[in-house]
């Protein structure tokens, strides 16, 4: 059986097909730029190919945090295509498509927004913390849970990001995040995700750091 991957919350619209009984098969195609709502349905079709919507056994979509824009639309077709195909719909995080299946257990992934913000999550034995911000204040929260002095993996990290770390005494380890394609990696990370009930309880992760210089009684739900 086929999966379909979709994303748009990292980089540009990129859509990926890959088989159950075969881990070396991937066919997969992305956007140019942010041409996401003209192509995207092309992009999907290209790598479906000859396989119809009723072949696949599920899709997977990234749900944020990334781009606004693409987040929705990829969003929008994935959910679209599982309610009209009766397809498992499963959603998978930002956080989780960057993160290599062998990072460390304890480690920092980096989402990045507009220039000198981002989303990151912590995660330990103990605990997971997640925070959207300025680099400082994802510093200062990274610095709440590693010991002054002590090194720490990252993901994706920013070089501001990694400034603001050692200013704060904490040795930076960059990690090899994953090198494919972000549909890629959702499609193959969605083997360990719980699938939505339903396409439409499906939600998107935006991150606060959208809404950050918004009024909040202008935000919408």
């Amino acid at each position: 059986m086929y999966r379909l991957g979709i994303d748009g919350a990292l980089g540009a619209f990129s859509a990926a097909l890959v088989r159950d009984d075969d881990p070396t098969f991937a066919r997969t195609a992305e956007a140019a730029g942010n041409d996401a709502l003209e192509r995207g349905i092309a992009i999907v079709d290209e790598v479906l190919g000859d396989v119809r919507l009723a072949e696949l056994a599920g899709i997977a979509v990234g749900v944020g945090p990334g781009s606004f824009t693409g987040l929705r639309i990829a969003l929008s077709y994935a959910k679209s295509f599982a309610f009209a195909a009766s397809l498992p719909l499963v959603g998978v995080s930002s956080y989780d498509a960057s993160t290599p299946p062998d990072a460390p257990s304890t480690h920092a992934t980096f989402v990045h927004g507009r220039v000198g913000i981002a989303c990151v999550r912590y995660r330990s034995p103990e605990t997971e913390a997640i925070l959207c911000g300025p680099y400082d204040a994802l510093a200062e929260m990274l610095a709440s849970h590693v010991t002054r002095g002590s090194e720490l993996t990252c993901y994706g990290i920013p070089e501001g990001a990694t400034r603001a770390l050692g200013e704060r005494q904490i040795i930076v380890r960059s990690g090899s995040a994953p090198t494919l394609i972000p549909a890629l990696s959702v499609v193959r990370r969605a083997v360990w995700t719980e699938r939505a009930a339903q396409p439409h309880a499906l939600r998107a992760d935006y991150g606060e750091a959208h809404y950050a210089e918004r009024d909040p009684e202008k935000r919408s739900g």
